[in-house]
């Protein structure tokens, strides 16, 4: 989105303001494009780039899980939660969309909040099938007070339910 003053006269300056969107874009580099008109007619508009490096909020690693296995194992994976010393936070609530396919255990890696957490996920969903969720991670910060981490899953039948032998 940008805003502009109106027309400037030839040879005139005058300040032309842009707002990029970055939400989802922490780390990553971001470009927008837009186009000044003009009246001169062996030019008539000008393109203008806008890029920059977007900061991060936070570090999750790894950002989204996948589990895929057989009903009934345990299956459970790590995420490393690290804020950007920037934009301190504390997590003060872990919490997964349904509480039919997922335990959460949150842990702080230190002392303090800078040092991060450790988010254990593991699947407590028992049939065969396929699932998708959402942990949303509530924090004390004004500009960003939930963090989202999506999840999915595929459970498959144990070998010796899906061809029929008992053993």
């Amino acid at each position: 989105m940008a805003s502009h003053p109106g027309q400037i006269p030839a040879g005139g300056r005058d300040k032309i303001s842009v707002v990029v969107h970055t939400g989802g874009r922490g780390g990553q580099t971001v470009s927008k494009r837009f186009r000044v008109f003009t009246d001169d007619p062996k030019q008539p508009n000008v393109e203008l780039v806008v890029t920059g490096k977007v900061e991060g909020f936070v570090e999750i690693e790894p950002p989204r899980l996948s589990f895929i296995g057989k009903a009934g194992e345990t299956m459970r994976q790590e995420v490393r939660i690290t804020p950007n010393p920037k934009y301190p936070f504390t997590i003060k609530e872990a919490k997964a969309a349904t509480d039919q396919n997922l335990r959460l255990d949150l842990k702080p890696l230190g002392k303090k909040a800078k040092d991060g957490y450790l988010l254990t996920v593991t699947v407590i969903k028992t049939n065969a099938g396929t699932f998708a969720e959402y942990i949303q991670l509530y924090t004390d910060s004004k500009e960003k007070p939930t963090i989202g981490i999506s999840v999915h899953g595929r459970l498959m039948t144990p070998a010796s339910e899906s061809d029929g032998n008992t053993q």
